[in-house]
């Protein structure tokens, strides 16, 4: 094969990103290419190169994921792409593991993706950590069930504000739920409303945030779309992303949403499988929620990934559970694993007795943040009980208050 697979040079980064574009069948704007460069270290990018053409692009982001009980350093693994003339020539794999390496040579537990295609990364060890729900909602149904009394309110702010307001908001959601990822003040330009660009207009996104007496609970980003029919407003609102870090300021804050006048549709994208609104709505079926695949998690590092995390849906659980693990990609981690944990905290050394569980390093990543129990992936043939009781131990370690969610593509 003619086609060379290395690291990007650095004074070739933004032709490697235009490249993407084909494959993605997609147009990439110099405003956003920006924004990649400066959230991005660019000696993470690699490329398939077929003379001097670039024919396949990927990357990864150095950023941090929270987990139970605090966070780690991830890599995350991004716009990976091989153009139609050069597939099935074992460009992907090629790359992947350049990709993969670098990770665990930069001693990163895990690697992450949004996966364009599920069946491509399972491949190499990636397991599906979170699920999204996506919901089209009829704003004139989704009213509450209940009669909450609306407190606090809700400010509207200029484009190019708000960063000091829900910096705080985000960052307590965070620390609430796994599967978010660290926010430096580069990753927040995109995710907020643009001077240049977002000043005024029918779609010009907003940024919406709720206050009380305690100081910002919760804020959106959105846009709306206005069209206009033979009875009368036939709007749309597009949430591009609402968080609360109260249980008040996510009512309040999809309370605003739903209220905004000459709307008929409200889409959302992105959203925890267990949103309050299913519960909070008084007819959830007019809510227009579908299930998705969200985050995919690859496992580098047996022992630093599960010794990164708390154990116990309180954090403070203890037990064990004996892990029988089969990685063909990155073989440092095949073997058998005791999983010992006290207080919350375990501690993760070589087996030497018979396991408790056998699973594929796809089922520790689904496994990992809590996203899915040992129970149910068995009873989808992924995880294997070899002795009784270990589906159950493995559930009530593994287990977590509230479902992973990572409301950010990367």
């Amino acid at each position: 094969m003619s086609v060379e697979v290395r690291h990007c040079p650095p004074d070739r980064f933004v032709e490697l990103l235009k490249t993407a574009e084909v494959a993605f069948s997609e147009d990439v704007s110099d405003e956003h290419i920006e924004r990649v460069r400066k959230v991005s270290d660019p000696e993470r990018f690699v490329c398939a190169v077929d003379g001097d053409r670039f024919v396949g692009t990927g990357g990864v982001f150095s950023v941090r994921l929270s987990v139970p009980g605090g966070e780690i350093p991830a890599g995350g693994v991004t716009w990976v792409t091989v153009l139609p003339s050069h597939r099935r020539r074992g460009i992907l794999r090629g790359m992947m593991r350049l990709m993969v390496d670098d990770c665990h040579t930069r001693n990163e537990p895990l690697a992450m993706l949004w996966a364009s295609q599920g069946s491509i990364y399972q491949r190499f060890g990636y397991g599906l950590g979170t699920c999204d729900l996506s919901l089209e909602a009829e704003t004139a149904a989704a009213r509450f069930a209940r009669d909450w009394p609306s407190e606090g309110s809700c400010r509207l702010l200029r484009a190019g504000e708000g960063l000091d307001l829900v910096g705080p908001v985000y960052e307590a959601a965070r620390a609430q739920r796994s599967g978010f990822l660290s926010r430096t003040p580069d990753w927040w330009i995109g995710q907020l409303p643009l001077v240049d660009k977002d000043a005024k207009g029918g779609e010009a996104r907003r940024l919406v945030v709720y206050e009380t007496d305690k100081g910002p609970e919760a804020y959106a980003v959105y846009k709306t779309k206005m069209e206009w029919g033979a009875q009368g407003g036939n709007g749309t609102v597009i949430v591009e992303e609402a968080i609360g870090s109260t249980e008040r300021g996510t009512r309040e804050i999809w309370r605003y949403l739903f209220s905004i006048d000459l709307m008929r549709t409200l889409k959302a994208g992105r959203l925890p499988v267990d949103h309050p609104l299913l519960l909070l709505a008084a007819e959830p079926r007019r809510l227009g929620m579908r299930l998705g695949d969200g985050l995919w998690l690859r496992i580098l590092d047996v022992p630093a990934a599960l010794e990164g995390r708390t154990y116990g849906i309180d954090g403070h659980a203890g037990g064990r559970v004996a892990l029988e693990l089969r990685d063909e990609y990155c073989p440092w981690n095949a073997g058998r694993w005791l999983v010992e944990v006290t207080e919350g905290r375990a501690h993760v050394t070589p087996a030497k007795g018979e396991p408790d569980l056998a699973l594929d390093a796809n089922d520790l990543g689904s496994l990992f943040l809590g996203g899915f129990t040992a129970t149910a992936l068995s009873r989808a043939g992924r995880v294997v009980e070899l002795r009784a009781g270990g589906l159950a131990a493995a559930d009530r370690l593994f287990h977590t208050a509230l479902a992973p969610w990572c409301p950010q593509e990367f």
